[in-house]
């Protein structure tokens, strides 16, 4: 019988042996086969390793513990964060009947200027709205984008004082740039304008006959008055989306806007014209701004001891936001109308171009403009303490939101999208139709697709550069697909080119953002999609029956869709449990009408 080979196992601390108190020990040699081994060891070390023993295994236990009572009670930061959370659904209901009164209110202005004026002075007051809206565009440097991803996150790891050093900082900053470019308004017009006329390129020469318009120059003091008020109160609406405390944009803004729209009548009734409108305007936006800075004064003077703040990051997004809301807002539809007359399109058919780009626009953000900085503060709330899970949580429902207010109108004017240029501008409009069809498809693509929530998120996550890589992407897909489609389709070709570029930016967006969102919540956002697309494609099927020719026809068609919708919503059933216990801690009133659409099982 062959002897197994024997290897000394090494202890340490050992003295003395005694055969008496040796142990066996089991192993397994270097070759792989099993091996019996006597340690001994004294009764003296034997009890001091059971002692030992002892002392680790109740260090375990304590540490165990330890945990379960961290996990057990909220940190402060973890609290403030669901507070924010909390009052994320009041936040948006109160911005979204805001920004609905601001859109009607500056429907109604309009309506009131063009009526009293004539077609060459209003054409004249929108060459001047223009030059200030992008002058606004260019100070604003994504101070607002930097405000609602920052200060929620201070305000829950730091405290209310930390939030307002943050605050105070982007407020100097902001007068800084409004400063300076209230100089350059002033006292920089002649020169930016003879600038203008010397540059060799198409249109330049007619930027600088505008710029050099008398009634512009007679209007700078009121313009340069006009872009600081509403500097300074778009930054502090920021700041109020930033605490959702929205009630107080509410209050300010639709008081500002009742002021405007009742002083414009009044000046413009006893003839006072364009010019009348720029100084009231520009008193406005400043008692505007002094509302808003009285009311968080509070805030901005809140002490606390100096804090470091993040102010890399802060620039980083800041200046990705600002690069991103040039490509979206000031490049994106004007490359396209470049285009256009580069290849001669017609005059007509660009302005089909236009109004079938704004109708899909509005239909696209009537009822989710609410979410317009919300979004983003919640976002950024719940990402406090590097809260994975809880930013996966907000992400999937926030893109739920967007979905079922958003699709359900987008859906019904796709169907519809033959009648309704007719019903609303006239015969004359039919061939806005084919067009409108073709954008609005695009549209609910990018809005089931969640762009806008991804690109908060990853603003929050720290990943602005991913932003700025997609949208300014775009931007070449529309040049190159452009100049593919525009000669063979025309105007057609152009909105070709503008929803796959917009689609192809959602999709990047996902793929940057989808690693850091759990796998569970990227699944659950799949199902309600394709769940709750199902159920509005059903109920927009009798829109390929019936074609309504008016405006009362058009509203029956609108509410016969919306009962088909909740039907079938109640029987195919998008939402699950989870998403109503989350709903009834931020909303349970909510919560109880929207349990029926509601099933148990995932």
């Amino acid at each position: 019988m062959q002897k197994l080979p024997l290897r000394p196992l090494r202890l340490v601390g050992l003295a003395q042996r005694s055969k008496e108190d040796a142990v066996e020990v089991k192993g397994i040699d270097g070759r792989g086969r099993h091996t019996v081994e006597l340690v001994e060891n004294s009764a003296e070390d034997m009890q001091r390793q059971r002692v030992t023993s002892k002392k680790r295994l109740d260090l375990e236990n304590s540490t165990t513990m330890t945990q379960h009572t961290s996990d057990d009670k909220p940190s402060p930061g973890d609290s403030e964060a669901r507070r924010l959370l909390k009052r994320a659904p009041n936040s948006y209901l109160i911005n979204q009947i805001y920004n609905l009164w601001f859109f009607f209110s500056s429907f109604l202005f309009t309506v009131l200027i063009t009526h009293a004026v004539t077609t060459g002075d209003y054409g004249v007051y929108a060459i001047i709205q223009t030059f200030i809206n992008t002058i606004i565009y260019l100070v604003a440097l994504g101070i607002e984008d930097a405000t609602v991803t920052f200060v929620p996150r201070l305000l829950s790891e730091f405290g209310m004082g930390v939030a307002s050093q943050l605050a105070r900082y982007l407020l100097a900053l902001r007068l800084i740039i409004l400063f300076v470019t209230i100089a350059l308004i002033i006292f920089g017009l002649p020169l930016l304008a003879t600038g203008l006329a010397l540059i060799p390129i198409t249109g330049s020469a007619a930027i600088a006959h505008n710029l050099q318009n008398p009634l512009l120059s007679r209007s700078s003091i009121p313009i340069a008055l006009y872009v600081f008020g509403s500097g300074i109160g778009n930054l502090f609406s920021a700041f109020s989306a930033a605490q959702m405390r929205m009630h107080i944009v509410l209050i300010i803004g639709s008081i500002a806007q009742g002021a405007l729209l009742l002083a414009g009548f009044v000046l413009l009734t006893i003839g006072w014209g364009i010019e009348g409108i720029l100084w009231l305007q520009a008193l406005v936006a400043l008692l505007n701004a002094l509302a808003f800075v009285c009311w968080l004064a509070p805030f901005l003077l809140k002490g606390a001891p100096h804090h470091r703040l993040p102010l890399k990051n802060i620039w980083q997004v800041s200046i990705s936001a600002w690069l991103t809301n040039l490509a979206t807002g000031a490049l994106f539809k004007q490359v396209s109308i470049i285009l256009l007359g580069v290849f001669l399109i017609s005059v007509e058919n660009i302005g089909y171009f236009n109004l079938s780009f704004q109708l899909a626009d509005a239909a696209n953000l009537l009822l989710v403009s609410g979410l317009t900085g919300v979004g983003g503060s919640a976002l950024a709330a719940a990402f406090t303490g590097q809260n994975h899970q809880r930013l996966g949580q907000t992400w999937q429902a926030l893109i739920k939101v967007e979905t079922l207010l958003a699709a359900p109108v987008l859906v019904f004017c796709l169907f519809n999208a033959a009648n309704i240029p007719t019903i609303l501008y006239g015969s004359k409009f039919d061939p806005v139709g084919p067009l409108l069809t073709i954008f609005l498809f695009f549209n609910l693509l990018v809005r089931i697709l969640g762009t806008t929530i991804h690109q908060s998120g990853l603003y929050v996550l720290g990943k602005p550069r991913q932003v700025v890589t997609s949208h300014w992407l775009s931007i070449l897909i529309v040049i190159g697909v452009g100049i593919i489609c525009i000669p063979i389709f025309g105007a057609a070709g152009a909105l070709i080119a503008d929803g796959l570029a917009k689609t192809t930016t959602g999709i990047l967006l996902l793929i940057f953002i989808a690693p850091h969102i759990p796998t569970t919540q990227r699944r659950e956002v799949l199902v309600f999609t394709g769940r709750f697309m199902l159920a509005l494609t059903l109920a927009a099927l009798p829109c390929l029956l019936w074609h309504p020719k008016d405006r009362i026809l058009l509203g029956i068609s609108g509410c016969l869709f919306i009962i088909l919708c909740l039907g079938l919503l109640w029987w195919i059933k998008p939402l699950t449990q989870p998403d109503i216990e989350l709903l009834r801690g931020m909303n349970p009133r909510m919560a109880s009408y929207l349990k029926y659409f509601s099933r148990s099982r995932p």
